[in-house]
């Protein structure tokens, strides 16, 4: 009789808790659980609950991935603006530094521990302030943004920013700003048409804009940036608006957000066209927080049928799965 280890040249190993990381086609038995496990790899994408946010909140900023998750600002039940900074560990939900100036729709970037506040708005005037955040507490940059801004695309690390679209006080914006760490300086080319983003993703020379409103109304389009100017790229399947969008130029999520109403629908980016992931965000959800990379990524807060405090884990296709063998 043919054993696994006669066919496969080594014996299944036995231990009390599963392997990490995971190698696709590995075998164990977990003797805690008294089963056999194989790792095996995910066809399509699948978001999973996570812990809840302290303070139930949508519009906000947020960066970093999704085991070290960073939200600030935006509004909160009754429409009333915060400063309040929470930090994400993969599991739960604790708070930060408040941000130095309370605003909801800042654009956001950077890591949990070096993270990035720019614009955003009170319900007066629009702003221009910067805020830098070192994993504790928010100070703030004597760099302001040349157009004062709300619901704007971001992209980059703290000290080379994108920022992109948007509204400002008088209406949308095509403008692009860079911030090099000292300063902002508008790019001589925006965006090819003044778009409401809040779906962008990537660094300060490799970015993707997409989604939003234009003057028609929602928007599929999506933009490519190589550094100094924008490029039309192929739309997404979706036009929305309020999305929640994580990941790089060629790697991308676009998830929730509003067409003629809250949607759950999630797409996949590949560096040349959408695909529509076969599921989507357990609830519908518009203007939420999010972060990671199209393998490991989270979505959290935004508006439901109210502010939601929800928070959900993005397992992207490709990614390492362990299930259990049974005999039926």
């Amino acid at each position: 009789m043919t054993t696994y280890k006669g066919k496969n040249g080594f014996a299944v190993q036995s231990v009390a808790t599963d392997p990490s990381p995971l190698d696709e086609g590995q075998v164990w038995y977990n003797n805690a659980s008294y089963a056999f496990k194989l790792a095996s790899v995910t066809t399509a994408g699948t978001f999973a609950a996570g812990g809840n946010m302290g303070t139930a909140r949508y519009r906000m900023g947020s960066a970093g991935s999704q085991t070290a998750s960073l939200a600030f600002g935006g509004a909160v039940p009754g429409t009333v603006t915060t400063a309040a900074t929470e930090e994400y560990d993969g599991t739960s939900w604790t708070a930060g530094g408040s941000l130095g100036t309370t605003r909801y729709a800042p654009g956001g970037c950077g890591l949990q521990t070096a993270a990035i506040a720019f614009g955003g708005g009170d319900g007066g005037p629009r702003f221009t302030a910067t805020e830098l955040y070192n994993g504790t507490s928010w100070t703030t940059s004597p760099a302001t943004m040349n157009t004062a801004r709300t619901e704007m695309g971001s992209a980059g690390t703290q000290t080379a920013v994108l920022g992109f679209g948007g509204y400002t006080d008088i209406g949308r914006t095509a403008v692009t700003e860079l911030y090099n760490g000292t300063s902002w300086t508008s790019n001589p080319t925006g965006l090819t048409t003044a778009t409401n983003v809040q779906g962008g993703c990537g660094t300060q020379t490799a970015a993707l804009n997409f989604g939003g409103t234009q003057p028609g109304g929602n928007t599929a389009v999506t933009e490519s940036w190589n550094g100094s100017s924008w490029t039309a790229v192929n739309s997404m399947n979706t036009a929305r608006r309020a999305l929640a969008g994580f990941g790089t130029q060629t790697l991308a999520v676009a998830a929730g957000g509003f067409t003629t109403a809250n949607t759950a629908a999630t797409e996949l980016w590949n560096g040349t066209s959408w695909t529509t992931n076969p599921t989507g965000l357990s609830t519908a959800r518009r203007n939420p927080g999010s972060a990671g990379t199209q393998t490991a990524g989270v979505v959290f807060g935004g508006f439901t049928t109210a502010v939601s405090s929800a928070t959900e884990e993005w397992t992207g296709p490709g990614a390492p799965v362990t299930q259990t063998i049974t005999t039926s």
